[in-house]
């Protein structure tokens, strides 16, 4: 009976014990604002979800979605040009929250929801808690994440992914226990089997963690269990770089996409006031590096240096793929060294002085990131073309004696396709006899530079 009755006397203090730590936790400053800031960007993210239409790359996802798995599987080669991972899960989300915009879109808004921790415990593992702190601010009022996180395509996955290959890695890289380097080998091949340029990410971490621990077995195995999955997925890549669905991008300018990068990351895509806030981002990001160098404390520098040189070895893996024939290089790709970057920036940010500059700049950074997101959801100038009006205006059933409808510049079905399931294609080798003809034009609105991301700027003027 005295065992008996002592058991929950012995059981109950552990208890209190794991409820104090979970109080002492939420009560920590740093903490309650990564609760705050993930809240922010979920509704960032979510806000106007479904009120624009699927554009052509998302019509791609929407359409396979709705096959079996295996004839999925067996588009996906044909059809695209990233792994099969994303669609995969996509097929499954889709059935549990809809095939519409809002569901289907809903996932990559989750993803862009996870990366605001997965950055903040990344930055308070590699640097401090501060730089946590701002890289989690950054991530959530990241015009170009917002934007990403509102596409049914990989890119918010392989950010997310990517950051969490990154946060293991943080933690490998100060002690490569077994359990660590198994968390590391998952994110990896995970981001691998959801983009190919993962690699910009995986990379450079792998070879960081063989140098530095070049003694060490179980970093080897767990290094060549990551090289063995990307090497898996060669051939499908090879495969699918065969088809040439990518090679618009080599045939753009490559110095005038090399140059949008930074841009980008620093303050999104076309918005309102973009003349005024790209520079201002730009500028805020090379203040950044020169307080990291002029003021951060020596380990908190030496561990944004070491986020740079990843985001640096990740850029400079690129330019390799490039100049052996595989040239993808476009900003939405790099997002696989996002979190990296971001870390770098928050490094040279968070320091204490002078007094307020860095987190000051910060703020300002997010500010305009918040008002950029707000204005591009409210002005379809900026936003995704929206067929589902083009399809409200056509009506969904044709007139009797059937008609024709000509797409300026269209040489495909999609996206028209999933508002009006009836079309047929016409390729004009044989006559017919319709009672109606109907003309879709575009007016294109004015961008600045090689528009490719699906906003309006993509369509050609008229």
């Amino acid at each position: 009976m005295s065992v008996g009755a002592a058991a929950p006397d012995l059981r109950r203090p552990a208890a209190h014990a794991g409820a104090s730590r979970g109080r002492a936790l939420l009560a920590e400053p740093a903490v309650l604002a990564v609760v705050g800031l993930t809240l922010l960007a979920a509704v960032l993210r979510f806000y106007r979800l479904g009120h624009q239409g699927f554009w052509f790359d998302e019509a791609n996802t929407a359409l396979l979605v709705h096959f079996s798995p295996g004839k999925m599987l067996g588009l996906i080669p044909q059809t695209e040009s990233t792994p099969p991972l994303y669609y995969c899960v996509a097929w499954i989300w889709a059935r549990v929250f809809g095939y519409g915009e809002t569901g289907l879109r809903s996932l990559s808004a989750v993803c862009g929801v996870l990366l605001v921790p997965v950055v903040y415990a990344a930055g308070a593992r590699l640097i401090s808690r501060r730089a946590g702190v701002i890289a989690a601010a950054l991530a959530a009022c990241s015009p170009l994440l917002i934007w990403y996180s509102q596409e049914a395509r990989s890119y918010s996955m392989l950010a997310l992914l990517t950051g969490v290959s990154l946060l293991t890695f943080a933690y490998a890289r100060a002690s490569p226990t077994p359990r660590v380097l198994v968390a590391w080998v998952v994110a990896s091949a995970l981001a691998l089997a959801t983009h190919y340029y993962a690699v910009l990410a995986v990379g450079p971490e792998a070879v960081w963690l063989l140098w530095t621990f070049r003694s060490r077995r179980s970093v080897q195995v767990a290094v060549g269990v990551v090289g063995l999955c990307g090497l898996g997925l060669i051939p499908l890549a090879i495969s699918q770089h065969g088809t040439g669905r990518g090679n618009w991008i080599s045939h753009a300018p490559f110095g005038r996409r090399l140059g949008q990068i930074v841009p980008q990351f620093a303050g999104g895509f076309d918005g309102p006031a973009h003349g005024v806030f790209e520079p201002v981002a730009v500028g805020i990001v090379v203040l950044s590096l020169v307080l990291l160098f002029w003021r951060a404390a020596g380990s908190e520098r030496r561990g944004a240096f070491v986020a740079g040189g990843l985001a640096l070895g990740g850029f400079v893996l690129s330019l390799l793929l490039v100049a052996v024939g595989f040239d993808d290089l476009l900003t939405r790709n790099m997002l696989a060294i996002w979190a990296a970057c971001a870390l770098l920036v928050a490094g040279g940010l968070a320091v204490p002085r002078p007094l307020g500059l860095g987190v000051g700049a910060a703020v300002v950074l997010c500010v305009m990131g918040v008002v950029t997101a707000v204005g591009v959801a409210f002005d379809r100038s900026y936003e995704r073309p929206d067929w589902r009006v083009v399809a409200r205006a056509l009506g969904t059933h044709a007139p009797p004696g059937g008609r024709a409808i000509l797409v300026q510049h269209y040489r495909d079905l999609l996206p028209l396709s999933l508002y009006e399931p009836r079309l047929q294609f016409w390729r004009g080798s044989s006559a017919a006899r319709v009672r109606e003809f109907d003309v879709v034009s575009f007016t294109s609105p004015a961008s600045a530079g090689f528009c490719w991301w699906g906003s309006a700027c993509n369509l050609w003027p008229s």
